[in-house]
């Protein structure tokens, strides 16, 4: 098979988006030597690429239009033609009239859910386009069946044309780093231990505030002296989030660090106390399980998709709950047992996730939806 895949979200560093397809790509890589693969590119400079530019079955192909209203229904549509394509993967949104079977990623639909999370275009994009596109497409892949159950209800699409595949990382085992570049990467981005860590995007989904209340509350009783980080690129009304740090009474304890580079991702992870992520909806959630296969104990919300990753690793609260996250905290700061179980099987639990088993269900994904074209 010829295969196209639209990878211009991989030159967007700090999204999920972003980090999905740079997990299947590099999956593919390793797993597949039969196929050959049009990699999508609108940067093909980018660091990310040299993977591919590795993989002989895989071709980067630049695309020379960056906003999605012309790359995607027009020059993506021309060069699926060009290259003669069997199949073509994209994430959400595909051409209208393409070349080959149309398989499309469908993380989550937030913008039906938690449509303050997103702007105007963005809502009124998503809710036209997104829904029409899993109509069209021979497979629908996603992350969870969480997300599976809402895209069947809210789209409705048939069962059998949903696969769910869950995501991986590649955070497992890592070999520690030395402790003086440890202490560089904390200090470049003005941490100070004991810490307690967030991560993801500044919006409003990720329920931040709610964090930053019950964190305050334990400062304020005294129950914790250690640091509050927030780390993530800005996101829609993420002015919002700035403003409780502002509002708390401890903004010189508490870390924006914006956007964190992927290879300092494990040292946060394995140098905090707590990995805390009390977000309201999310089609899967990759920052809990990353931080569980560095050995971080996670707080994390019950909510949507997210007990489906974290498993009996994680304490689960109500994100609506500043009490539970503030009860979660002072049990995984104060009680040194729990935390080791904890740590245990996180590990244990995020073993279960590689990207390697992603591009395995995916490539097999592909192959139903080419053997149907056949």
């Amino acid at each position: 098979m010829i295969i196209g895949i639209d990878s211009h979200a991989a030159e967007r560093d700090g999204t999920g988006n972003c980090t999905y397809i740079r997990g299947l790509l590099t999956g593919l890589a390793r797993i597949d030597r039969d196929n050959r693969y049009r990699v999508y590119a609108t940067d093909p400079g980018h660091p990310f690429y040299a993977r591919v530019r590795r993989t002989e079955n895989m071709e980067l192909r630049r695309l020379r239009f960056r906003h999605s209203l012309i790359r995607i229904p027009f020059e993506l549509a021309w060069r699926s033609r060009a290259d003669r394509l069997d199949l073509l993967h994209t994430q959400y949104i595909g051409p209208p009239i393409h070349h080959g079977r149309p398989v499309v990623t469908i993380h989550d639909l937030a913008f039906l859910h938690d449509p303050r999370s997103f702007n105007r275009f963005e809502r009124f994009r998503s809710r036209l386009l997104i829904p029409a596109n899993a109509r069209h497409a021979a497979r629908v892949l996603t992350c969870s069946d969480y997300s599976r159950r809402d895209i069947i209800h809210s789209c409705g699409i048939p069962d059998d044309k949903i696969r769910v595949i869950p995501y991986g990382t590649e955070y497992h085992d890592l070999p520690g780093r030395p402790a003086a570049e440890r202490n560089e990467v904390l200090a470049r981005l003005g941490i100070r231990k004991p810490f307690i860590l967030s991560l993801g995007r500044l919006n409003l989904r990720k329920n931040l505030g709610r964090l930053i209340s019950a964190y305050s509350r334990l400062r304020r009783d005294k129950r914790t002296t250690a640091l509050l980080v927030l780390a993530g690129k800005k996101d829609h009304l993420a002015e919002q989030a700035q403003r409780a740090v502002t509002e708390s009474g401890y903004e010189s304890d508490i870390r924006l660090t914006g956007y964190v580079p992927q290879p300092d991702l494990p040292v946060l992870f394995q140098e905090a106390e707590v990995f805390v992520y009390p977000s309201r909806f999310e089609g899967f959630g990759l920052p809990p399980l990353e931080a569980m296969a560095c050995g971080c104990p996670v707080i994390a919300s019950d909510a949507t998709s997210i007990p489906e990753v974290t498993g009996d690793a994680a304490i689960l609260i109500d994100p609506d709950s500043e009490q539970d996250l503030a009860d979660a905290l002072i049990a995984v700061l104060t009680d040194l047992d729990r935390r080791a179980g904890m740590i245990d099987r996180g590990r244990k639990q995020a073993a279960r996730f590689h990207w390697d088993r992603t591009a395995r269900e995916t490539l097999a994904a592909y192959r139903e939806a080419a053997g149907e074209m056949r």
